[in-house]
C-alpha cells in the first residue's frame, strides 16, 4: 500500500501566504474577511461568520501592489471555529468562476509569494 503524501504535496495548486482583507458576499450579507492563503483554485481566510459548507459565495479583493478589483465565485468547502477565538471561523473556498485576467493575476501573485 502506498504511503500518503504530506498535505502540501497533495494540493492541486501552489498556494501563497496572504494577509489582506477581502469582501465576502453571500445571499444578502456582505462581510470582511482576512485572507490567510490563496491559489488559482481557492483560498483560506478568517471569517467573522460561520458559513455552511457548499454554500455559494462571491469574493472581491485587490491583490497587494495592484489597483485592479477582482471578483471570483466559489463554494465553501470548510468552515470550522478557530480555537481560542470567539466568533472567528477558518473558512476555505474552492473557486468555481473567475475571469482569465483574475486567473493570470493570481498565478503571478502566487508565483512571487511566500509558499503556504
Amino acid at each position: 500500500m502506498a504511503t500518503p503524501s504530506p498535505q502540501s504535496e497533495r494540493r492541486r495548486a501552489a498556494r501563497a501566504l496572504a494577509d489582506f482583507p477581502i469582501q465576502l458576499h453571500r445571499q444578502d450579507r456582505k462581510d470582511q474577511a482576512l485572507l490567510r492563503d490563496i491559489s488559482e483554485i481557492g483560498l483560506a481566510c478568517v471569517s467573522p461568520e460561520a458559513i455552511p459548507e457548499l454554500m455559494q459565495v462571491a469574493l472581491d479583493f485587490t491583490l497587494p501592489g495592484s489597483t485592479d478589483l477582482h471578483r471570483v465565485r466559489g463554494a465553501v468547502v470548510r468552515c470550522a471555529p478557530l480555537p481560542k477565538t470567539k466568533g472567528r471561523y477558518d473558512l476555505a473556498v474552492y473557486f468555481t468562476e473567475m475571469t482569465p485576467v483574475t486567473r493570470a493575476a493570481l498565478r503571478h501573485y502566487v508565483g512571487k509569494g511566500r509558499p503556504a
